[in-house]
C-alpha cells in the first residue's frame, strides 16, 4: 500500500488481535442452524443497510483486492441460473443480517455470512460493527473475505450493481462452444 504508515501498521496489528464477536454470537446462539425465510438479496427492499463511500469500504476491507472481486461475485449471482444467488434471511433482526450463497470455487459449497451494522449510525464511519462468514477466511477481524466484501459493495456502495459489472457473465462462458469439439 502506497499510503501505509507506522500508525496504520499498529492499528492493523491491534485489529487482528480482536476476537470476532459476530462469530462468537453465531456459534453461541447456533444461528447457522436456524431455518430462514430466504429471499434473493437483489429483491431486498426492506433492508436499512447503511450506505458507504468507496474510501469507507476500502478502509473496512483494508485494501482493494476483495473490492475488485466483488463485481464478479455479484454479477455471477445476479445473472447465473444455477441458484447461486446471494439470499438474505427475511427473519434477520434489524442491524444483523444473515446471507447465504454458494461458493464460486468450492464446487457449489454453501456458506452463510452475518453482518452486524448500526442501522442508525451517529458517525459516518462507524456503521459496520462486525462480520463473520463460514468460508475458510471469513472469521478474520482484519479486513474481510471476498464474500463479505461483495455484500458490502453491493448493499452499501454500488446501489445499482449492473452499472459496475466488468466481466462477462458465467452463463455466457458456459454457452461458448469449445472449438475443438465443433465438426
Amino acid at each position: 500500500m502506497q499510503d501505509a504508515t507506522i500508525e496504520m501498521a499498529r492499528q492493523m496489528l491491534d485489529q487482528a488481535r480482536y476476537p470476532n464477536i459476530v462469530q462468537a454470537r453465531v456459534e453461541v446462539e447456533e444461528l447457522g442452524r436456524r431455518r430462514g425465510r430466504w429471499q434473493p438479496l437483489v429483491e431486498a427492499e426492506d433492508l436499512r443497510f447503511p450506505q458507504m463511500g468507496f474510501e469507507e469500504l476500502k478502509s473496512f476491507t483494508f485494501g482493494i483486492f476483495q473490492i475488485n472481486l466483488a463485481p464478479g461475485y455479484i454479477q455471477d449471482n445476479l445473472i447465473d441460473t444455477r441458484q447461486a444467488e446471494f439470499q438474505y434471511d427475511q427473519d434477520s433482526e434489524a442491524g444483523f443480517i444473515r446471507i447465504r450463497f454458494y461458493s464460486r470455487y468450492r464446487g457449489g459449497t454453501r456458506h452463510q455470512l452475518w453482518i452486524a451494522y448500526d442501522d442508525e449510525p451517529l458517525e459516518e464511519d462507524d456503521f459496520i460493527l462486525g462480520t463473520y462468514c463460514t468460508c475458510q477466511t471469513g472469521a478474520r477481524t482484519l479486513g474481510t473475505c471476498a464474500h463479505v466484501a461483495a455484500v458490502l459493495w453491493n448493499q452499501g456502495y454500488a446501489k445499482n450493481p449492473i452499472n459496475h459489472v466488468k466481466y462477462p457473465p458465467t452463463i455466457v462462458l458456459d454457452e461458448v462452444l469449445d472449438v475443438r469439439n465443433v465438426q
